[in-house]
């Protein structure tokens, strides 16, 4: 197999949080301006005692990852008066993963009311060979949710705050309401695009001069925090935006809606080289490896606690070392057949992946051999090709190509559908001299959870893969703060031949 063709198969993880963290940035920057307009004819008063309206044109923004054009975004505000206000968003961003270009375009409409709570959202995304659309209604403590993918649709209700807000009309409201040099807004906040809710965190940390295209100008800086991910914003007491930074290197900053739209080759921003781990020495031999230890920096032994086994083993926290070992683990004290259920992504009760998963395992004999066939199927089946998606497991059959996430899905939801619990995995594999970014399930059979990957075509997975994480995809956004930090030392390899 080519260099080139291994490298595609890992990238889709790393692709799906950096979208989520660029997505997150883009979101709080939104319009408090006629900036290509005549602005003498409209009146603002200070950042710090609010403004009086908030003007419904549009404010363009170029996103660059690293010093280098990753792509633009626009932003409005419109005013309905009693109604509230709706809140659009548009971003295009063009990038590079092992080389093959992608292209996502993603939209989004919130509907706040006059005190910029949420009322309803739409959003939208489409890459090049899926398209994923979310509605979400909120009525009370109830936020109803729908789910669109191909021709299928899923309705989701969760209980949210009465109060709730969304992290996309956060900063109009700040600008609206004003906020002084040194004090602290919190409050709760729905995402739209990760579908997650926690309270964000705003703090005004005084005047700080910064230079934008050449020019000196003493903005409000504004520190944020969402989910334990930072970021920075620099307004004028306008309420004007003119930067915002946020973690692994991606800056906004306002421009014309001509530089926005000027995208640079996007083979110039590889994110899958950008994220890779290097690891000292070289690991050799991984599908040999009977055990591996290796020092972690940059990552929190917080984070591998919950996931402390005899796979992976915590040796010592400071530093952090751990042992990893090709092995099935014992039944937990967490019931294995809370793994069986179906999500809007993982749809393990849809006919069209009960009958697929018959098709494929319903002659075999054991749980163990229905488990090898639905791998080594799925395997077989998906192109392996970088895929910009949040897509259903029955979209991705159809579909025939996927990376990481899309052989992680599959799998899970027709080995669900087939009856064995199944788990997805999520942090990093050891592929030609570093670590990339990852998805893989865990099976239960025979009383043991077996890690497996499909994408890989692996039964059990090699010890090189570093579990971060354990779902069904919906706490990815958990691993941002940690990309671009992690660094791997070698520091023992076990080799002998692996029971398959």
């Amino acid at each position: 197999m080519s260099k080139r063709k291994s490298e595609i198969r890992w990238s889709r993880v790393v692709y799906l949080v950096v979208l989520f963290a660029v997505w997150m940035s883009l979101s709080g920057n939104l319009v408090y301006t006629n900036y290509f307009k005549d602005r003498s004819a409209v009146k603002y008063v200070s950042l710090e005692t609010g403004i009086s309206d908030i003007p419904s044109e549009s404010e363009w923004m170029a996103i660059y990852h690293q010093d280098k054009k990753l792509g633009y975004a626009v932003f409005s505000v419109f005013n309905k008066d009693t109604l509230g206000f709706t809140i659009k968003s548009t971003s295009q961003m063009n990038i590079a993963l092992a080389g093959v270009k992608t292209s996502i375009h993603m939209e989004s409409s919130v509907y706040v009311d006059p005190l910029f709570r949420l009322d309803s959202f739409d959003f939208w995304m489409l890459s090049d060979q899926y398209k994923t659309k979310v509605r979400g209604w909120k009525s009370g403590e109830d936020m109803r949710l729908t789910f669109y993918q191909g021709d299928d649709s899923t309705v989701q209700t969760i209980r949210v705050p009465e109060e709730l807000y969304t992290y996309t009309g956060i900063q109009p409201m700040v600008a609206n309401q004003g906020i002084k040099p040194g004090e602290t807004l919190r409050m709760p906040a729905f995402d739209p695009v990760s579908l997650e809710m926690s309270d964000v965190e705003i703090h005004h940390a005084g005047k700080d001069v910064r230079e934008i295209d050449g020019v000196e100008y003493e903005l409000n800086k504004l520190e944020l925090e969402f989910r334990g991910i930072p970021s920075i914003m620099w307004l004028d007491d306008n309420g004007l935006t003119y930067r915002e930074e946020t973690v692994m290197g991606l800056v906004m900053e306002r421009s014309t809606p001509f530089e926005a739209m000027r995208i640079a080759d996007a083979a110039d921003i590889d994110l899958l080289e950008a994220y890779a781990v290097y690891a000292y020495p070289p690991i050799k031999d991984a599908h040999r490896l009977k055990a591996l230890t290796l020092r972690l920096e940059g990552v929190s032994p917080e984070l591998f606690e919950a996931l402390d086994s005899d796979r992976q083993k915590i040796i010592q926290t400071e530093p952090l070392i751990i042992r990893l070992k090709p092995t099935s683990l014992p039944e937990s004290l967490v019931d294995a057949t809370l793994f069986l259920g179906s999500t809007e992504t993982i749809q393990c009760a849809h006919p069209r992946i009960l009958k697929a998963a018959d098709h494929i395992a319903g002659r075999a004999g054991s749980v163990g051999q229905k488990a090898r066939a639905l791998n080594f199927w799925v395997f077989e089946h998906l192109a392996k090709k970088p895929v910009v998606s949040l897509s259903s497991s029955v979209e991705i059959m159809d579909g025939g190509v996927g990376d990481c996430s899309e052989h992680t899905t599959l799998f899970t939801a027709l080995s669900r559908a087939a009856g064995i619990p199944t788990k997805v995995n999520v942090g990093m594999v050891y592929v030609q001299g570093r670590f990339l970014y990852h998805a893989w399930p865990s099976v239960y059979v025979d009383g043991h959870w077996t890690q497996i990957d499909p994408t890989m075509g692996q039964y059990p997975a090699d010890a090189t893969h570093i579990a971060l994480l354990e779902g069904d995809f919906a706490n990815l956004t958990e691993l941002i703060p940690i990309l671009g930090r992690v660094q791997v030392r070698v520091l023992e390899q076990q080799h002998g031949d692996i029971e398959s």
